[in-house]
């Protein structure tokens, strides 16, 4: 800590000597140029702005080139006022300027007395004539009036052209469960920057989360700024999504509110319906409360926000699970066909147990506990396996508080300070592999701060700095919920190899498995903690010089995060498939029931088990430093070019404690055989292998382990027209580089290498320590993750042409040509890939002497993962929005997008250590097998949202004005086409190696792709909308071991989507400033079933084709065969599981003054 807040003070040094700095812009500039009637250029005119709801004024004088300019200007709506000897003094209010805007404001004199006043109105919308970037705002009547499902501001960011989610992303849902997973304009999920007021509100080990919601009442508006944005923002390869919070003004306003649905006023969700069970239970409520106004009138205001709601809500959980006398050992039952395993015979004898029940005196106490994990049936499925649904209770409590004050301490001086505390807190629900299934689950608690204090100067009449200090943090918390009791019998009755006494959770968490047969895992995130600290400092200048508007800036950070990289139940058994059985005459390898679960029950069953001797903290640190230079150049009346160059150094994370080891397959030495640290290496003068008498390790290139660059250069061109001259229609066009601060996770690996995690592998009984095979004595891990050694960091083009045309007054239209190419992305090879000659064996034994690091201690047959920055992406697409406002409050948006993405990677949101389906190679001798549609490309999407204020009926009679006046209706509309899909082929029983697939890549069954039947549509329509996929597409029939499939990745669609929100409002005046408004809200109105593609079973990315019985070989037995001649797939293959919410409903009542 000491070390950080040295660096911190040694930066802001720097920064203060080097003066002009930089800024993630949460002000806005107004600029423009004061001309005569004969439109010669005014110099040394007085001009004034001044905040028409604060009372901000600044005043300055027009250069020589007749420019003058106002940086750093809080959101809000301005008057303009011109003066100069000899002519009529020139007003213009209304110039509503938005977050990071810079609006032209022209100003004419006309011969006259300068005491008289020429006054006009500005529109509210004005076509962008400066700048080249494509961005959009949602304002603050948005953000408060349209009708959102959970009040999540989230979900306001679809309404921007090319802005897509990820598929199934819960807009209802904060903290956690929420998620930022949004792809702009072809960038990946987390490649944007998400700043309230500046700060960084960002989760860097994923990217993907934010760190506290701002509550919809305390928004005052928000930017997307979705390509090509000016050099003062950086940090980010996509979008830029810029929020400022609500400020106090001269006059006293506020608000209370509460909010509330409940189930009766839902219709069924689609699978309970089908399944017969009940409506899930719904109770939501929602209060808070706001509160501005001045301390001192144009001088001291505050703002404060207060809001809680608590979702007492269901979530619908499906899958297929045992029945009741399956758990106790009695298979003489009924079967679901293609579903059910088959009925299990006696390793002993080879014969069906009598009666198809295991003895009770063969049945294991451990495995009896352990299946009890399951959830019982609770339906017959009329297709498919699923058997258990059910919505089961998992509420939770968001609340927040938020407080902020502006200070204008003079005329040159402003001061803002804004904190916001999040706590966020969810029951029994299911993250990151949680079974759906099982009695067991995780209540998770993420609370989230963000502080930022800015100071304001002005520097004379031609200069402005702003200094930015923000800290940022949130802190994760998962505990167990559900049946802790038998938890806890488990753990009684499956003992650990390793005392809990000297664990991180002290032996706390269940046994794990990725699961029993086709019954699926059962797995449990708790307990585990992770938490994130960022400061970072930040100051912005600007100037004005004849033509040239001027800025600088830089961005210093210190950053923090600490995690436990493993599942906390992997410090318990961890076992996966039976590896034999225990007889009389010992143990047999490959014995068992043909059932996986009697074989779980079975006393005798021997398993593949794994241990942690305790979990690994990871404590990585990383800072930034980075600096611009830009200049807005009026070339000409106009025309308006812009250049910038951002220098940016982003430093790879390292160890607090220089506990990390990175495997350089350079570095291995064949003369040092099997020793863990062999290929190893460690932050200069930390090897820790010597003082444990290991053979091997070495320096690294540096502390972080991996070759870093001093500077990274991103170039940015714009030019914009304003062809008529007269701001009524403007073409625009740009193209620029930007770099992003790479998420940190792909670093957690290297924490978990020899020798930082003590693993024990050995086979086993569930119930005894006794080893089978293996060695208990605990071996130093395997070093299953690598960096690079080259100096990379993801980044993108960006460019576009735009055209941007006032179509009336407050009305505008903007049609682009959007586009972007990310290089040097991130991705994962497998170093532990079995080579192309190799594959038909390995394939066939599973023998770990085929790959190539098979003997190096504890790689062996294990994956290593590889991250690299090798991949890329290429987008095109037709972006048009339309924005028109009239009357009082009423407005209208719509947005069109038309797009490909193609890339050679998935959503790029594995987060953690280990080969992940989504961003490693299908096979990395082929990398362009995985060119394909991006996971979050859909070809036509629309969004469109309505704020129609009816007439107030003023001079009305009481009775008129009060029933029949003042009414608001508001909807949002969203439609888009499915989501690529991606058939995998799963494992395949008969087959050895790791995941048991036909390729023998040893990568995974969700990283080999099944053969294509030519003809055969993706999709079918039946009697079963749920059933989505056609079985008939995709066959194992014909495979030839050791090839890749010819099915393709993204070759199919989901289902499109299509969804209607709306809403209607009454206000009623209760006098003065005062009114009430009650408020009815409905989603999804139409009660469409929008199914989710990546629901499909066995789905997310990849969805396996193949986890039935009965495949067979072109030999009798996969040991030696070269070829499937018949597999068929699962019973329930590519039946949609899941839908997003059917018609929900919400009535409200607000209090406004």
């Amino acid at each position: 800590m000491r070390r950080q807040s040295q660096w911190l003070i040694a930066s802001l040094l720097l920064l203060l000597a080097a003066a002009p700095a930089y800024a993630q812009r949460i002000t806005a500039s107004i600029r423009g140029t004061v001309t005569d009637q004969s439109n010669a250029v005014v110099a040394g005119a007085t001009v004034t702005v001044r905040n028409e709801a604060t009372g901000l004024t600044r005043t300055t004088r027009t250069n020589s080139s007749g420019n003058y300019s106002f940086d750093e200007l809080p959101v809000g709506s301005y008057r303009i006022d011109v003066s100069f000897s000899g002519f009529k003094s020139a007003a213009k209010s209304g110039i509503v300027v938005n977050v990071a805007d810079v609006r032209a404001a022209d100003m004419q004199l006309s011969t006259g007395d300068v005491a008289e006043t020429v006054s006009v109105e500005a529109s509210a919308l004005a076509v962008k004539t400066v700048g080249a970037e494509i961005a959009g705002v949602v304002n603050g009547e948005q953000v408060r009036e349209l009708p959102l499902n959970g009040r999540n501001f989230m979900q306001l960011t679809l309404l921007q052209p090319g802005v897509t989610a990820n598929e199934g992303m819960n807009m209802v849902n904060k903290g956690l469960a929420g998620g930022s997973d949004i792809s702009v304009s072809g960038g990946s999920t987390t490649s944007n920057l998400w700043l309230v007021d500046g700060a960084d509100n960002v989760d860097h080990g994923s990217n993907r989360t934010i760190l506290v919601y701002p509550s919809v009442d305390a928004i005052e508006e928000f930017k997307i700024q979705r390509n090509n944005y000016g050099a003062e923002f950086g940090q980010a390869g996509g979008a830029q999504v810029n929020l400022v919070t609500r400020g106090g003004t001269n006059t006293f306003h506020g608000s209370g509110y509460y909010y509330v649905r409940r189930d009766g006023l839902n219709s069924k969700d689609y699978f309970l319906a089908k399944a017969g069970q009940d409506k899930a239970p719904l109770k939501f409520d929602d209060f808070g409360a706001t509160l501005g106004g001045p301390v001192i009138k144009d001088k001291l205001q505050f703002f404060f926000s207060w809001e809680k709601n608590k979702d007492d809500k269901s979530s619908v959980r499906s899958g297929f699970v045992p029945t009741a006398a399956e758990r106790a050992g009695d298979f003489s039952g009924s079967r679901l066909a293609g579903c059910t395993p088959q009925i299990p015979v006696d390793p002993l004898t080879g014969q069906p147990f009598p009666g198809n029940r295991i003895p009770a005196n063969r049945l294991n106490p451990a495995g009896l506990a352990y299946a009890k994990l399951y959830q019982l049936p609770n339906n017959t499925p009329s297709s498919g396996c699923n058997n258990y649904t059910a919505a089961v209770p998992s509420p939770v409590v968001w609340s927040q508080y938020n407080a902020r004050v502006d200070w204008t301490v003079t005329n040159s001086t402003r001061l803002m300070v804004r904190y916001t505390q999040d706590a966020w807190k969810a029951q029994n629900t299911i993250l990151w592999g949680d079974s759906a299934t099982s009695v067991v689950g995780s209540d998770w608690d993420q609370p989230g701060k963000s502080l930022v204090a800015q100071l304001n100067n002005n520097i004379g009449s031609k200069m402005t700095n702003s200094l930015t200090y923000s800290y940022s943090a949130n802190k994760i918390t998962a505990s167990r919920t559900g049946d802790s009791a038998l938890v806890d019998q488990i753990n009684s009755l499956i003992p650990t190899l390793f005392p809990a006494s000297i664990k991180e959770r002290g032996g706390q968490a269940q046994p794990a498995t990725w699961g029993v047969g086709p019954y699926g895992n059962l797995w449990n995130q708790s307990p585990w903690v992770n938490n994130q600290d960022l400061n970072v400092l930040k100051d912005d200048f600007s100037a004005v010089f004849g033509r040239h508007f001027f800025k600088a800036g830089a961005l210093v950070s210190s950053n923090a995060k600490n995690e436990e990289v493993n599942n906390t139940s992997q410090e318990s058994v961890f076992f996966g498939g039976s590896a034999g059985f225990i007889g009389p005459s010992g143990f047999v390898p490959g014995l068992g029931s043909g059932n996986p679960l009697a074989d779980l029950l079975l006393n005798g069953t021997a398993y593949s088990m794994s241990e942690f001797k305790t979990n690994t903290k990871v404590q990585q640190r990383w800072k930034d430093l980075e600096f611009y230079i830009a200049d807005s150049y009026k070339v000409a009346p106009r025309v308006t070019a812009d250049f910038g160059l951002r220098f940016s150094h982003m430093q790879p994370p390292y160890m607090a404690n220089d506990a990390m080891g990175n495997f350089v397959l350079a570095s291995v030495n064949p003369a040092l055989g099997n020793s863990p640290c062999n290929g190893l290496q460690y932050p200069p003068g930390t090897n820790p292998c010597a003082a444990l008498g290991l053979a091997g390790g070495s320096d690294g290139p540096n502390r972080q382990l991996v070759p870093t660059k001093l500077l990274w250069l991103a170039p940015r061109l714009g030019v914009a027209w304003d062809v008529y001259g007269n701001g009524k229609m403007a073409i625009r066009g740009g193209i620029g580089r930007f770099y992003q601060r790479d998420r940190v996770s792909p670093g957690l690996g290297v924490g978990t290498n020899p020798p930082f995690s003590g693993q024990a592998s050995i086979v086993r009984t569930l119930n005894s320590n006794a080893v089978v095979s293996g060695n208990p004595a605990p071996a130093f891990g395997s070093a299953g993750n690598a960096l690079e050694q080259i100096a990379a960091n993801s980044n993108y083009w960006q460019w576009n042409v735009a055209v941007e045309r006032e179509l009336m007054r407050n009305m505008t239209l903007e049609v682009a040509y959007v586009g972007s190419k990310g290089l040097d992305l991130f991705g994962q090879t497998n170093l532990n890939e079995v080579l192309p000659q190799n594959r038909v064996a390995y394939a066939q034994t599973g023998n770990a002497a085929l790959r190539p690091l098979n003997g190096i201690e504890g790689i062996g047959d294990s994956n290593v993962a590889l991250w690299q920055h090798n991949r890329s992406s290429i987008y095109h697409s037709l972006q048009t929005a339309f924005v028109s406002r009239w009357g009082h409050g009423s407005q209208v948006s719509l947005a069109y997008t038309w797009s490909k993405l193609t890339a050679n990677t998935g959503v790029a949101n594995a987060d953690g250590p280990g080969l992940s389906g989504h961003n490693a190679y299908t096979d990395s001798t082929q990398p362009n097998l995985d060119r394909a549609r991006g996971g979050n490309d859909r070809t036509h999407v629309f969004a469109g949202s309505i704020i129609l204020a009816l007439p107030t009926l003023e001079g009305k009679s009481p009775f008129v004005r009060n029933v029949f006046g003042d009414w608001e209706l508001t909807a949002i509309v969203q439609a888009g086409t499915g989501y690529p899909l991606t058939v995998a082929t799963g494992g395949v029983p008969g087959l050895s190696g790791n995941g048991s697939t036909p390729s023998g890549t040893g990568s995974g069954g969700n990283l080999t792709r099944p053969l294509l039947v030519a003809g055969q549509p993706c999709h079918i329509s039946g009697a079963d909308p749920a059933q989505w996929l056609n079985p008939a597409a995709w066959t194992l029939n014909g495979y030839v071991l050791g090839t890749n499939g010819t099915a393709g990745r993204s070759i199919c669609n989901g289902p499109g989507s299509f969804e209607t929100d709306a809403s209607i409002y009454k206000n009623i005046k209760v006098g003065g400033r005062v009114k009430l408004q009650l408020r009815a809200e409905v989603y999804n109105i139409f009660n469409r079933t929008n199914f989710l593609g990546n629901s499909v079973t066995n789905g997310g990315s990849d969805i396996s084709f193949y986890n039935a019985g009965n495949v067979v070989f072109d030999t009798p037995t996969g040991k030696t065969a070269t070829k499937i001649i018949s597999a068929t797939p699962a019973g329930n293959f590519g039946q949609l599981t899941a839908a997003s919410d059917p018609r929900t409903a919400q009535l409200g009542i607000r209090l406004i003054f």
